[in-house]
């Protein structure tokens, strides 16, 4: 029962890591989507790399943003239940609790948001993925041009699966790594098949070991969201695979 809980409160914080992993993905991909001029995606490239590295530096630096956060949800709650209850005999009693416990309770809602979320090196060292990720889609894109649309979409699709099917049903882990041979089977499975859709089914072997490529680069690289990009772009630059914009 325990094992059952655990297991759930960790497929639980990884979907919501997932989600903003995915709005930070679709983010990346924008420029590569709207058909941006190669100066004009290096620009807006450029302007997220500098925006998530002074965030990187303020975390490292500077208490946690969602310390900070916290702090000031704090302060504002203690400034409010003082003014409550400085009104409490205009208001009623009733109100004035039910008002206070809501506030609690949206408190406690957000901390424990934050902490599912967030990872143990995160909370000592600051969002060092959402750095990688930038920096990954960008090298991507100097290297290979267009085909960073593939590192992306493996951004998307491979880690995304991989992590979830991982949690959900895997069991052996690839040697001297946390990965999942499962996970890292049906990631693979995923990334591939929508990529056929995209591109045409009869590249759905070279797609297969690209995925392949990427489980190992997820395995052993030590930042995933630095490698999988850049591993996704190089094979699709490599194989000649057609651009998919």
């Amino acid at each position: 029962m325990d094992q059952s809980l655990s297991r759930i409160n960790r497929l639980k914080s990884l979907l919501y890591r997932k989600l903003i992993h995915l709005l930070l993905s679709l983010l990346l991909i924008v420029p590569l989507f709207t058909g941006l001029s190669s100066i004009d995606t290096q620009l807006y490239y450029t302007v997220i790399l500098i925006g998530v590295s002074l965030l990187y530096i303020y975390q490292v630096k500077k208490p946690l943003i969602s310390v900070v956060i916290r702090d000031a949800l704090e302060d504002a709650r203690h400034n409010v239940r003082a003014n409550i209850l400085k009104m409490t005999e205009a208001l009623n009693a009733t109100i004035a609790k039910e008002l206070l416990v809501s506030m609690d309770r949206l408190e406690y809602m957000f901390s424990e948001f934050v902490r599912s979320i967030e990872r143990d090196y995160e909370r000592k060292w600051g969002y060092l993925g959402v750095l990688m990720g930038v920096v990954g889609v960008y090298a991507s894109f100097i290297i290979t041009g267009g085909y960073a649309y593939y590192g992306v979409l493996a951004l998307i699709f491979y880690d995304t699966s991989s992590a979830l099917f991982g949690t959900l049903i895997g069991r052996v882990r690839m040697p001297y790594s946390n990965t999942t041979i499962e996970g890292i089977l049906m990631g693979t499975l995923v990334f591939s098949l929508v990529l056929a859709a995209l591109i045409g089914i009869s590249y759905l072997p070279i797609l297969y070991l690209t995925g392949i490529a990427l489980g190992v680069a997820e395995s052993y690289s030590g930042e995933d969201n630095l490698t999988i990009p850049i591993v996704a772009s190089l094979m699709a630059y490599l194989f000649k695979l057609p651009r998919i914009v």
